[in-house]
């Protein structure tokens, strides 16, 4: 409550498009009751969700000495963030039901959702991989942008990227996983599916027995629309050859993760 909504510091933040639920919910004393109190009253529920994620990620980055936007920032930003969605969004029906259909969603309770991709940059002999973990709320948990070496196939960097991001998972504790991927051939191969290639037999079988390290796990695919993020992710690699992010994602893939939020509304 006090981080993300009483705290004196955010009252020039909130005040700008949220002036009036601000008065409305000067009794309320969980941040629950503000969310209840948002959606009754507040016409544009997806901007107070993308000021809520904002504040939270700035939060995270004083906490960790990061580089912060600027608290007066926030309004202008996410309301540009806003506009621009809201310039995207299908209006026709059936265009509508299809981006529901392949829109990134939120993993059942106790269990996280690893989402991993993969980069080539052939020009200059690297690979990307990116991968971001969330929890039931969609909230980031943690996200790594890594170069590697290109390998020999486009299909050894998406199996490559599936077996860090199970790494990755497993080095932050995580025990109940569901994993997503993008990459039909690569979510078959490590589901048990025909193997095309022997070439990517010594990884797959290091992404079985990783499969021992969680008490729940489970490998799916997931449409291209549906994972952006980690898409970006692993396309900022060129430029960075390893980052971390906890808690929180870069300010340049920060406008995707909120867009994802926004699709679940």
């Amino acid at each position: 409550m006090h981080a993300l909504w009483s705290c004196p510091k955010l009252n020039d933040t909130w005040k700008v498009h949220f002036g009036q639920l601000k008065a409305d919910t000067v009794h309320c004393t969980s941040f629950l009751k503000v969310i209840d109190r948002a959606l009754l009253v507040t016409t544009s529920f997806g901007l107070f969700a993308m000021v809520v994620s904002a504040i939270w990620m700035w939060h995270n980055k004083v906490h960790l000495g990061e580089m912060a936007l600027p608290l007066g920032q926030i309004p202008s930003s996410t309301y540009d963030a806003f506009q621009e969605f809201q310039q995207l969004r299908p209006t026709h029906a059936t265009i509508s039901r299809t981006a529901r259909a392949v829109r990134w969603r939120l993993p059942p309770e106790t269990c996280v959702k690893v989402n991993f991709d993969g980069a080539v940059f052939s020009r200059d002999g690297l690979a990307g991989i990116g991968i971001i973990i969330r929890n039931e709320q969609g909230l980031v948990m943690a996200a790594l942008s890594q170069q590697i070496p290109l390998p020999t196939s486009v299909e050894m960097v998406e199996v490559l990227a599936a077996c860090r991001a199970l790494v990755f998972a497993k080095e932050l504790g995580f025990d109940r996983v569901i994993v997503e991927g993008d990459s039909t051939n690569t979510i078959t191969s490590i589901n048990g599916g025909h193997m095309d290639h022997l070439a990517l037999g010594h990884v797959l079988l290091d992404i079985k027995r990783l499969f021992s390290c969680f008490s729940h796990i489970s490998v799916k695919y997931i449409n291209r629309e549906g994972n952006c993020v980690a898409h970006k992710l692993a396309r900022r690699a060129t430029n960075y050859p390893f980052l971390v992010w906890m808690e929180s994602v870069s300010p340049d893939i920060l406008e995707v993760y909120q867009l994802d939020l926004l699709r679940m509304q």
